[in-house]
């Protein structure tokens, strides 16, 4: 008597072609001999590429103007207090040093509360982080509308608002990462920092329409409703808080993330000075007040078109990325020198063109290169290395400013231009030393990259 013959309950038939297999009446075959493998699971990143990728075009299309949006408007309060400095001064009764003072606060709070913010995002997804910030953004400029009556309420509330707007970078960053098509994310971050232009926009264009008319004050409260959208936008992320986000040193390679923020900090010192001191430097060239005026705002307007340009570039090559940077920074270098011994309007254009181009036309590319490289934590990875972004905002008129009155503005150019090289120089470092460290480990723990 055969085995099938037995006098128990029938069993599952033999496959004669496969003898470690057995069929079951519903024409599914299980493995005896061979266990059936585990699928590796996908981390949300990832799977969230992989459907942006796939053709969620509405998906792509709401991240790309929440993440413009979220940087816009977390940069807007130190705008709106610089173009309406001159109705608030009067109101509050406070000197131009105190304005400085105002403005280096936020731009420090921003960076103490880059590296936080990264941790706090990764922690809690991108809707609800940049839903967050967009809470403290929007309740800081409400706050300043209607309740700052002195010096004091105004410093402090702009330290708020500047920790938001430290918050605001890397879960924009994180949001672009989760919804936008890996192959497009390069021109998308392209569009996404043009958001400062923006915001310079919108404060200028406060002036005549609120400032002079209804008051400076509708102008920060105009800036608060504006921040409704996003919170409403955030309140639809998860709730799932996922363990572990709280440890950098574990999540991102810490190391060549340090020197990307110092490359981003000697980097920044040039734009912040074209910012703050290039039409008085053009002026006390030779070149009237309205054409330094107006090359200005030409070259901005330019340099947003070079952003998509190098993020669309890095899309085609992902290995452009470092030299790329290091070579923007080294060109910027040589038009930072030139820019101190031009004096005539039609040189300067050209000058201050390619300076906006090279010098100034970095960040897209340099956001794209770091989210790229750490796809496991890409909030945490960019708060690091944001922190730079704003310590060079703060060091950079402060430095052009002293040396200014001291040597002149050729001097203060040329140490500019000294500052770009250095940040060349880390650019490439800190690059290729990235590349290498993302390729030799994972940039998570593994039980931790399996729970997202």
């Amino acid at each position: 008597m055969g085995a099938g013959d037995s006098g128990g309950p029938a069993g599952p038939a033999a496959n004669p072609r496969h003898p470690h297999r057995t069929s079951l009446p519903c024409g599914r075959r299980v493995g005896v001999g061979r266990p059936r493998a585990r699928q590796p699971r996908v981390s949300r990143t990832r799977a969230s590429e992989s459907m942006t990728g796939a053709g969620d075009r509405r998906s792509a299309i709401a991240g790309l103007a929440v993440s413009t949006t979220s940087i816009a408007l977390g940069a807007l309060p130190v705008f709106l207090l610089g173009a309406l400095a001159v109705f608030i001064r009067d109101e509050l009764a406070f000197s131009e040093t105190q304005l400085g003072l105002a403005a280096s606060a936020y731009y420090l709070a921003s960076a103490l509360s880059s590296v936080p913010g990264g941790r706090f995002c990764e922690a809690v997804g991108g809707r609800r982080a940049v839903a967050s910030s967009a809470v403290l953004g929007g309740a800081s400029m409400l706050a300043i509308a209607l309740l700052a009556r002195n010096y004091g309420a105004l410093l402090g509330l702009m330290v708020a608002a500047g920790i938001a707007n430290g918050a605001a970078l890397p879960a924009s960053n994180l949001v672009m990462t989760q919804r936008i098509p890996v192959r497009l994310q390069g021109a998308a971050f392209g569009v996404k920092q043009s958001s400062g232009p923006i915001s310079t926009l919108l404060a200028g264009a406060s002036v005549p329409l609120l400032g002079l008319t209804v008051g400076w004050r509708w102008a920060f409260l105009l800036a608060a409703v504006a921040t409704l959208p996003l919170i409403l936008w955030g309140r639809g992320g998860p709730r799932r808080r996922r363990e572990g986000a709280a440890r950098p040193a574990e999540g991102v390679p810490v190391g060549p993330l340090v020197v990307l923020a110092a490359a981003a900090a000697t980097a920044v010192v040039g734009g912040a000075s074209v910012a703050a001191f290039y039409v008085e430097s053009a002026v006390a060239a030779g070149v009237g007040p309205g054409p330094a005026g107006t090359i200005l705002a030409v070259s901005s307007v330019t340099g947003i078109g070079f952003r998509v340009l190098w993020g669309a570039m890095g899309d085609r090559s992902p290995r452009l990325h470092v030299p790329l940077l290091a070579g923007l920074m080294a060109a910027g270098a040589a038009c930072f020198v030139l820019m101190g011994r031009v004096s005539t309007p039609v040189p300067l254009l050209a000058v201050t063109v390619l300076a906006f181009g090279s010098g100034w036309g970095w960040p897209a590319l340099f956001n794209y290169a770091i989210v790229s490289r750490t796809p496991s934590a890409p909030g945490l990875a960019t708060g690091i290395a944001g922190t730079g972004l704003y310590a060079g905002g703060i060091v950079g008129p402060l430095l052009f400013g002293a040396v200014t009155e001291a040597l002149g503005y050729s001097a203060a150019w040329l140490c500019v231009a000294a500052s770009a090289m250095c940040s060349s120089l880390l650019m490439y470092v800190g690059g290729r030393w990235l590349e290498r460290v993302s390729h030799i480990r994972p940039l998570l723990p593994r039980r931790e990259a399996e729970r997202r």
